[in-house]
Formats: C-alpha cells, sequence, structure tokens
C-alpha cells in the first residue's frame, strides 16, 4: 500500500485550489492549500512536520512562485522539500530557472483531466524514486 503524503499547493485561483485539493485527496492525499504565498511561508516556518511536496503556482501575486522557491531552497529546514513548479506555459528561461534551483519538475495546467493526470503522474513518480 502506498503511503499518504502531506501535499501543500499555492495558487491565487480558488477554482485551481479546489481542484488540486480534490484531486490529491481523491489520490489518498492530505493536502493543505494556500492563496497567499507569506501564509504558506509562516506555516512551512512553524510546523515541525514539513510536507512531502510543494506544488508552486508559478504566477502569483506579492511574492511569485519564483520568490517562494528561492526562500524554501536557500533555507536549511525547508531545501530538501521536492518542489513541483505549476504554470500554463514554460519558456526556456523558466525551465533553465527552475532546473538550477532543484525543482523536482514542471506541471502544466490547462484542463481539469490533463491537471490530474499530471499530478497522479507527478506523486507517482515520487513514490518510485522513494523506493
Amino acid at each position: 500500500m502506498k503511503k499518504s503524503k502531506t501535499i501543500y499547493y499555492l495558487d491565487d485561483d480558488f477554482d485551481d485550489l479546489g481542484f488540486f485539493k480534490e484531486i490529491t485527496e481523491e489520490l489518498g492525499h492530505d493536502v493543505k492549500v494556500f492563496s497567499d504565498g507569506r501564509k504558506m511561508l509562516l506555516v512551512l516556518e512553524i510546523q515541525a512536520k514539513k510536507p512531502d511536496i510543494i506544488f508552486l503556482d508559478i504566477h502569483m501575486p506579492v511574492l511569485n512562485g519564483q520568490e517562494i522557491l528561492e526562500i524554501i531552497k536557500s533555507s536549511d529546514d525547508m531545501k530538501d522539500i521536492q518542489v513541483v513548479m505549476v504554470s500554463g506555459a514554460y519558456p526556456k528561461k523558466l525551465l533553465q530557472y527552475c532546473s538550477d534551483m532543484g525543482v523536482s519538475c514542471l506541471v502544466k495546467r490547462h484542463n481539469f483531466q490533463e491537471f490530474k493526470q499530471n499530478i497522479a503522474d507527478v506523486l507517482k513518480e515520487f513514490e518510485m524514486i522513494k523506493k
């Protein structure tokens, strides 16, 4: 039996937050969703148990996904958390940046079914890596 993961998802689109929560819970995982990067970072700082994976929307107000990624990867307490970037498009410059920052993978989000399959694939891949 696969182990349930604790997953955080940051996105400013409430529909996407709802889709993500529904998808990951359906796959048997615990998920916390955030619409504000500062709040997610605060929770990460005060929670003793860190999430297994963080999904970050790239395009966010105030602190965007890249800025959050830099904060996470520069923190001794959080740098080993797997991070997945989520967006509708990936320019080459962004792909190189994510690779340089140690992003585990990138997920495209076009429609609900594709997003669901992409999330399932990512979580299955992490399960295989952990074995």
